[in-house]
């Protein structure tokens, strides 16, 4: 079965090089302050994160698609995706957030990709009407 590709959908947020400022206190025990993004990063709409914002997502220029969790200071855990990185530029992501990855999955493909983020798809409620 074909599903769409809800990445045709990727809405920037951060540019490659870019920085975020995660406007943490100094004295904050998160270990993350802020990152910078190694390849193009953004969202894709209809999805949500555990975070209640859109799903996060990397995307790159190669082959390589996956997910990986991150511990948060406000949520207990959140998933981000990477779609089309290269070896090189998913290296570059995971040593980004190295300190607080939880988990990594790395997938064959982004058919898989698209199954594995499924349950982030906002439902729609029928019974309303």
């Amino acid at each position: 079965m074909s599903h769409s590709n809800p990445f045709d959908s990727f809405r920037l947020e951060v540019q490659p090089g870019g920085y975020k400022d995660f406007g943490l206190a100094p004295d904050d025990p998160y270990p993350l302050k802020g990152v910078t993004y190694p390849v193009k990063y953004g969202d894709i709409p209809e999805y949500i994160g555990e975070d209640g914002d859109d799903l996060d997502v990397f995307m790159g220029e190669g082959d390589r698609c996956g997910w990986f969790t991150v511990a948060r200071p406000d949520v207990p855990s959140e998933h981000k995706v990477y779609v089309n990185l290269t070896e090189e530029e998913q290296e570059a992501v995971l040593k980004e957030f190295e300190p607080v990855i939880l988990e990594h999955k790395q997938l064959g493909s982004v058919e898989e990709l698209i199954v594995a983020i499924e349950p982030f798809k906002k439902s729609v409620d029928k019974t309303q009407g």
